[in-house]
């Protein structure tokens, strides 16, 4: 998915004027109604009455949707982190950083099959109840019986309750490589209302109540806020009385927000972040390039013509220049990656020894030479056929992404050259969300994300179990090889580097030879905060959490520690 903006956003041009409205000449932007499970209006919650106004990126209006079990839908930014939590956070912009959140800390053991939280006392759900070694218990059982909230994959078998404080989770082989899944990114939800819902994936949730910083508050689909949790578990967090999230019909009208001052944090890709955005108020405007979280990528099906073919996607990556692509849709600030997959130089060593000087070169004579090897002949206009059928790609990409957008003209113009035709589809996110989950595409532009190790990268885009919604294989590639070399990365102990290391080469030599992914950039990961009204933001030198608005949980430890400016 997009940089910054897997989860929802855009709207219409009405937003642009309900912001202005709302807090034109920089007037505090209050919540507007009460929210459940006890939440107060924000001018009686303390710390101020402004808002921190936030945009993450998408397209199309919201949908009420608060359920963070949802698989192949998009939830409302904030559902995850800022209202569920889970029990540690793995903290990816730092190395090794790994916080206590539910729980204060955990250890594995029977030989890597069992791993026992000891929890955090005192703690409630919004609704008043305690949240208890029950709750945990009832979370990873519920995850069991019902397997398609698995996300993570881990084979649970049971949970059981060794003290009001500890719980121990046992699992059907060796978790050492799903650690951050199970503590870090499974949401903890109350036991005493989800065991009464036997539907979980369908259930949309619009009363949430969890353990975290904020509550929901009020929700149109151009807008939404979440209040400050007067009774959270964190003493003296939030400081901030809440958040209100906006929609925008693409990055234009979103930048004139931002600029005006309208909106405190966002992620918006710009040309030129220093001039365009910095220069016009260097003493509030700020940004963050979170670039080693994805690389960009061609996305190919696998399982549709052309795409299908090896000789197709060999010929798409030649033709590529990744220099002039870079320089004129994303203005110079991605880098040029490699077949690999992982962004450097975070991961340098684990890359083989065999590609450790790995470039991808743009040689268009190869590109022609591999389709006419293959059996493509060009027809009358210049373009490859066979069969009497042209080479024709179709790619999907959101409307208002602009530096998307840009990418495909790029694109289009790069493989005309050599012979290929190449056509874009614009569509709503809901759209593109829906084709990827579905398959009902030929190729689509997107982002592969991982985790705090190469292996989380390579298990979710590439093991044959990780199809939508379980992971993001998009591309649908299958290799029994691939699979066998992250299974023996998964049972291994972390401290067996050198088997970790051999199996994640083996990975690699299969990236090269099969091209599943064609990649573009390791991009510029821009977030955009202002310092006006709040501060506190994860900085260069403070890098406590992702800076992406969007990024989930690390969007509710930024915001319960960000505070207003006195």
């Amino acid at each position: 998915m997009r940089s910054l903006r897997c989860l929802l956003g855009a709207a219409t041009v009405a937003v642009t004027l309900g912001l202005t409205a709302c807090s034109g000449g920089g007037a505090p932007l209050t919540a507007s109604s009460a929210a459940p499970g006890g939440a107060t209006s924000a001018s009686s919650t303390g710390g101020g009455d402004r808002l921190l106004n936030v945009y993450n990126g998408g397209s199309g209006q919201f949908t009420l949707n608060l359920n963070p079990l949802a698989q192949g839908t998009p939830i409302l930014t904030g559902a995850r982190g800022m209202i569920y939590e889970t029990l540690m956070f793995f903290n990816q912009a730092k190395a090794d950083d790994v916080q206590p959140v539910l729980a204060t800390g955990y250890k594995v053991g029977d030989d890597g099959e069992s791993i026992t939280f000891t929890l955090r006392e005192g703690v409630k759900w919004s609704d008043g109840k305690p949240f208890t070694a029950e709750d945990v218990a009832f979370n990873f059982r519920y995850r069991r019986d019902h397997e398609e909230l698995n996300t993570g994959g881990a084979k649970i078998e049971d949970a059981k309750v060794l003290s009001p404080t500890q719980v121990k989770i046992s699992f059907a082989e060796k978790i050492y490589m799903q650690v951050w899944q199970i503590a870090g990114k499974t949401y903890m939800l109350p036991k005493h209302i989800w065991e009464k819902i036997d539907d979980p994936v369908k259930r949309t949730n619009d009363k949430p109540i969890g353990t975290g910083p904020f509550l929901m508050g009020d929700f149109v689909p151009e807008s939404y806020t979440m209040l400050k949790n007067p009774n959270y578990w964190d003493t003296g967090k939030p400081k901030i009385a809440g958040v209100r999230f906006w929609t925008f019909n693409n990055n234009e009208s979103a930048s004139q927000a931002l600029l005006a001052g309208k909106l405190d944090w966002a992620g918006i890709w710009m040309p030129d972040p220093d001039k365009q955005y910095v220069a016009k108020d260097p003493e509030h405007n700020h940004y963050n390039n979170d670039s080693f979280q994805y690389i960009t990528n061609l996305v190919p099906n696998l399982t549709k013509a052309p795409m299908n073919e090896l000789a197709v996607r060999q010929a798409v990556n030649a033709a590529i220049d990744r220099e002039q692509l870079i320089k004129l849709a994303f203005a110079g600030l991605g880098t040029s990656t490699t077949l690999l997959e992982l962004p450097q130089p975070v991961f340098q060593d684990y890359v083989s020894p065999k590609y450790v000087s790995a470039k991808l070169e743009h040689d268009p004579a190869k590109a022609m030479q591999i389709l006419t090897a293959a059996g493509y002949t060009k027809d009358g206009e210049g373009y490859f056929a066979k069969n009497g059928k042209r080479l024709t790609i179709t790619c999907h990409v959101v409307s208002g992404w602009s530096d998307f957008i840009s990418a495909m003209q790029v694109i289009k113009q790069q493989l005309k050259e050599v012979g290929i035709e190449f056509k874009s589809k614009a569509v709503s996110f809901s759209a593109y969300t829906d084709i990827g989950q579905k398959g009902d595409f030929q190729m689509f532009i997107g982002n592969a994300w991982g985790g705090p190790h190469p292996y989380f990268f390579y298990d979710n885009i590439l093991h044959s179990n990780g199809f939508p919604p379980k992971k993001q294989n998009m591309a649908r590639y299958k290799n029994k090889a691939v699979d066998d070399a992250l299974n023996t990365i998964k049972v291994t102990p972390p401290e067996q580097q050198n088997t970790v290391k051999q199996a994640l080469f083996t990975i690699q030599d299969h990236l090269v030879a099969d091209i599943p992914y064609i990649p573009l950039q390791q991009p510029a990961g821009l977030t955009n905060y202002r310092t006006q009204y709040f501060t506190g933001f994860p900085t260069e030198d403070s890098p406590y959490a992702a800076t992406a608005s969007g990024s989930d949980p690390d969007v509710g430890i930024v915001a319960k520690t960000v505070e207003p400016v006195k």
